[in-house]
């Protein structure tokens, strides 16, 4: 009879890399280790420091040093490093630019991956491996950091959400980030699609309207027509003939109102609020139809503060957008909400990093 094969008792279990995912904004700089899984380990997050670009990037440095000695670590290697940050990422160079503000200045074309790879080999720590000594200068074979792989917010989300979000699976999928404007992030057969100067994904510039309107300069016409602004804005323009209105009541009596006071109106049947929901709906059913009929996805994700919080609308989406989109296209799209939530930009940009790095 056959002997059997009995597994040795001393043999340990396989110990699978980790990938650093980070987020990097204006406001807040987040680290985590990630796992093959989506599964964040551990991880750390600092307010982004506003003095200069390079304090910035020597904060992120030392916050992913910190990091890598978190005991959850155990003895995984790090095999890749992922930067989702809020800006554009420049294609060929991965230089990134970041709008400033009252505070953050603004980045224009900063070499973000090549100064924090230059940092962390300053450090003395070969970050990839457990053992946190430092390495004597004389020892520096190589590079003490994995490879670096830089990525916008929306591309690192759209990227999460086909990982293990509302899009598992996919790889074809447009991730749309509704709030003050609308900015997606694409993937392209598993691919993020840049544009040649990284600006792909700038959505709310779509052309949905019939005439040009002075306040599509700023932000372009989708964004003026389909984020909270125009919510607001349009109940207050559409406040005219609706007798028995609560929000019209509100509106008239000049009492503050907000975004969620006129949704939860429109969940409640109030004929004003509904009126202005559905037609901020279909403004956003019509970009989301050019999206369909231009880029034939398998999924469009709403996802964003905004996004969010028309998910129980999203019916009234859907409907206008097969109503414009190209049928064959529109047939096998799925337009769902946005299920990660905060912590896509890291897991996204994780998720690219191993790809980027064969895993």
């Amino acid at each position: 009879m056959p002997l059997k094969v009995l597994a040795s008792r001393s043999a340990k279990p396989e110990v699978k890399p980790l990938v650093i995912g980070v987020s990097f904004n204006q406001a807040l700089i987040t680290a985590a280790l990630v796992d093959n899984q989506a599964r964040i380990v551990a991880n750390r997050q600092i307010e982004t420091p506003q003095r200069t670009t390079r304090a910035a990037i020597e904060a992120l440095a030392d916050l992913i040093v910190d990091l890598v000695t978190d005991k959850e670590r155990q003895t995984s290697p790090i095999a890749a490093i992922g930067l989702a940050v809020a800006g554009s990422v420049d294609p060929q160079t991965s230089r990134i630019s970041m709008s400033g503000g009252n505070v953050f200045r603004t980045w224009t074309r900063v070499p973000l991956a090549q100064t924090l790879e230059e940092l962390l080999d300053e450090s003395g720590h070969d970050i990839r491996t457990v053992s946190t000594e430092k390495r004597a200068r004389a020892h520096h074979v190589s590079s003490g950091h994995p490879p670096i792989t830089v990525c916008s917010e929306m591309a690192a989300a759209a990227a999460a959400e086909s990982w293990h979000g509302a899009a598992r699976g996919k790889t074809n999928v447009v991730f749309l980030s509704i709030d003050t404007e609308i900015e997606a992030g694409i993937l392209v057969n598993g691919h993020v699609l840049t544009g040649a100067t990284g600006v792909a994904g700038a959505v709310g510039w779509l052309a949905v309207g019939r005439e040009f309107k002075h306040e599509y300069e700023a932000n372009g016409c989708l964004s003026a027509e389909a984020t909270i602004s125009s919510l607001t804005r349009r109940a207050v323009e559409e406040n005219t003939g609706y007798d028995g209105s609560m929000l019209g009541g509100l509106i008239q009596s000049g009492a503050d109102f907000d975004t969620i006071t006129i949704l939860r109106a429109a969940r409640g049947g109030d004929k004003l609020a509904v009126k202005v929901v559905g037609d901020t709906c279909r403004w956003l059913g019509r970009g989301v139809a050019n999206l369909i009929s231009t880029l034939n996805p398998e999924a469009v994700v709403i996802g964003g503060e905004f996004g969010g919080m028309l998910k129980p609308f999203l019916d009234d989406v859907r409907e206008e957008a097969r109503r414009w989109a190209a049928p064959e296209a529109a047939r096998q799209c799925r337009i769902v909400a946005a299920s990660i939530g905060e912590s896509s930009g890291i897991i996204g940009a994780a998720r690219l990093a191993s790809l980027k790095a064969g895993m």
